[in-house]
């Protein structure tokens, strides 16, 4: 069904023949489209495809534009390459602008990205012409910077995915260049910002939040010293992970939202936090890893399961109002890597002894995902949980922890678990049965 949502236009097209056909009536069209927030009126127009490919076709002339000047720039006079650059630029740009205010929306969106792929080839450029190239991701920094204010003109997708591109690009060049992208967060905020207003921009909205749990990376690596005496894998996981557990509690309180497009974000950010650790608590089944963790420390000392702590706290308050089912995870997730990073910090860790507790996380997750997945009656986690657990299991038979009898007895304790949920699932059912009768 999210995958419908994309294609608006085309669905409202064939609603719009079923009432024709007399399948359905007008009333029956409308409600069924209001479902996925479209309406009759959205079947005219072009599509999601045609745009698209149009907008490629744009990026493609400019990357087309960009190689030809750069085959010919030596024999062009300078003179004629500054004029030529600024004149094309503010020639496209213009057209964009005087096709929006001529009520073409979508044929001035796409002139104003081709503009924008000029302007930020004329600001390479003339950098060039000119020998001004002593801090290049400040020509990076500006070429978004000259996007930024399009965003709030058009409110347009296809522009602020561009402006948060280049500036996530400007972000990580500026860290790695003895500077701190402090500026980011103005691009981030006004991409959330126009995916909040137009109630129709998902990837836009995720894409700005991971953006920002990035940024997040890099000031707390910044705050550490600099970055480059950040340990990239060691440090960022305590700030990834106490990011994810607010960002959690923020998609559920999203979902619980009255307004749809509000709980399509807020579903959609919940599956993506869910699959990211998913994955991380299969990485951190090898104990490999946690003997990293172990032997290099951090660089921030208690401020990682601190930082873990507080984010669980708050990612907790903000599921608190929706049940133990909501907040349960969270905290339990919490709980587990706070323990994990503070023993680490502050105490003789064991890698085998971390990497059980990590296993058996994995086992009551993928049972806690297939009891929600019975419960609500949704496929998906259901059939994530199930291949989560046989996942574990295989990973743990071809990469034992410890020895053999190590492996066994990790078997065994999973075994007893499902067995035990098993029989609890068993008598739940039969309870609600005699209740039924």
């Amino acid at each position: 069904m999210r995958l419908f949502r994309l294609f608006k236009k085309d669905m409202a097209r064939e609603v719009e023949e079923w009432i024709s056909a007399g399948i359905i009536d007008i009333t029956q069209g409308e409600a069924i489209l209001a479902r996925y927030g479209t309406q009759l009126t959205d079947a005219r127009g072009s599509s999601l495809g045609y745009y698209v490919l149009t907008a490629l076709a744009a990026l493609f002339v400019g990357l087309a534009l960009i190689l030809i000047l750069s085959h010919n720039w030596d024999q062009i006079p300078r003179a004629v390459r500054m004029l030529g650059l600024c004149c094309l630029t503010l020639s496209v740009n213009f057209q964009g602008l005087r096709l929006i205010y001529d009520s073409r929306n979508g044929a001035g969106v796409l002139w104003l990205f081709f503009g924008s792929i000029c302007y930020g080839t004329t600001i390479m450029l003339i950098g060039q012409i000119y020998h001004i190239g002593e801090h290049f991701p400040d020509g990076i920094f500006f070429w978004s910077l000259g996007i930024l204010p399009l965003i709030f003109l058009t409110r347009s997708r296809l522009l602020a995915l561009l402006c948060l591109a280049l500036a996530t690009v400007w972000m990580i060049v500026e860290a790695q260049s003895d500077f701190f992208p402090s500026s980011y967060p103005l691009f981030a905020i006004s991409a959330i910002w126009l995916a909040w207003t137009r109630k129709d921009s998902a990837l836009l909205f995720i894409s700005a939040l991971f953006g920002m749990v990035f940024w997040i990376n890099i000031l707390i690596a910044w705050s550490a010293g600099d970055f480059y005496h950040f340990k990239a894998v060691i440090d960022q996981f305590p700030a990834s992970i106490g990011c994810g557990l607010l960002l959690t509690g923020f998609s559920w309180r999203l979902m619980h939202s009255s307004h749809i497009h509000l709980q399509n974000y807020g579903q959609l950010l919940h599956l993506w936090i869910l699959r990211a650790s998913l994955i991380l608590l299969l990485v951190l089944s090898f104990d490999s890893l946690w003997h990293e963790f172990i032997r290099d420390k951090y660089t921030l000392g208690l401020f990682s399961p601190l930082f873990i702590l507080v984010s669980c706290a708050a990612g907790c308050f903000l599921a608190l109002p929706y049940g133990v089912n909501t907040y349960g995870p969270i905290l339990s997730n919490g709980l587990f890597y706070f323990c994990a990073f503070f023993w680490i910090t502050y105490g003789s860790a064991d890698k085998e002894t971390l990497s059980i507790a990590t296993n058996l996380m994995l086992v009551f997750t993928g049972i806690w995902l297939i009891r929600r997945g019975i419960d609500d009656a949704v496929t998906h986690f259901f059939y994530t949980g199930v291949g989560l657990l046989l996942m574990t299991a295989m990973f743990r038979y071809f990469d034992l922890i410890g020895d053999y009898i190590g492996g066994a007895v990790l078997f065994i304790i999973a075994a007893a678990i499902m067995f035990v949920a098993a029989r609890y699932w068993r008598f739940h059912i039969e309870k609600k049965e005699q209740g039924d009768a």
